[in-house]
């Protein structure tokens, strides 16, 4: 199973579903370095659905992408480690510049929610800044995901005291969502996971779409539908 993953990985073009499935059998293998590219690639996977996808199995594998950024997050963070976001923000940024339309790098907000239970505000609310500017400097990414952003970020500087920052903060996430409402271009699903990571329940509104809610427990490991 693990060559036929690896295979997978060195095709053009693999189908959605197959990186999905070759991720999640080299996340058994290198959890660390697999973790991250399985939820980008489960974000990439329900984007392509149509609206007539089954809402529970779009929510099943929004959790997982969730789930997964938040184990490799924790595990980052956990006694002895150092410096992890000076790392992590040099590889997304590579990333970044490779592709501009490469998925959004929830990575990083997966590291600045770890960073803030382990209770290294800082680095957390540095991870957090890094995010918008990435966020900001994409202009072929869909403004709802700097909104989610800008919105976490407000939340993070609130509690640390900072509430008349965050004010400002806040009110550019909620221009953006509110410039959204009505438009044909509705956020991506993938959008959801910034929510599950956050548990930000309602915080972030879809247009056209209602935000899964949080879920709890595992993942199933299954994909329902086939997209290219």
């Amino acid at each position: 199973m693990v060559t036929w993953a690896r295979v997978v990985l060195l095709k053009d073009h693999p189908r959605r579903y197959e990186l999905v499935q070759a991720y999640r059998i080299l996340t058994t293998v290198r959890p660390q370095v697999y973790r991250p590219r399985l939820a980008r690639a489960l974000g990439d996977l329900v984007d392509g659905f149509t609206d007539a996808a089954p809402a529970d199995a779009v929510q099943t594998l929004l959790a997982e992408a969730a789930t997964s950024l938040r184990m490799w997050a924790r595990e980052l963070v956990g006694p002895g480690t150092v410096d992890v976001f000076t790392d992590v923000v040099v590889r997304q940024r590579k990333r970044r510049a490779a592709d501009e339309r490469d998925g959004p790098d929830w990575d990083l907000l997966a590291l600045a929610v770890a960073l803030e239970e382990a209770g290294r505000g800082d680095a957390a609310l540095a991870t957090i800044q890094e995010l918008v500017t990435g966020e900001r400097s994409r202009r072929m990414a869909p403004r709802s995901r700097l909104a989610l952003t800008l919105i976490h970020h407000a939340g993070m500087l609130e509690r640390r005291e900072r509430s008349y920052d965050a004010a400002a903060i806040r009110a550019e996430g909620l221009e953006l969502l509110r410039r959204l409402e009505g438009k044909d271009d509705v956020p991506p699903r993938s959008d959801a996971i910034a929510t599950l990571l956050t548990g930000a329940g309602g915080s972030g509104r879809r247009y056209g779409r209602k935000l899964p809610p949080v879920v709890a427990g595992g993942a199933s490991t299954r994909t329902p539908m086939r997209s290219r």
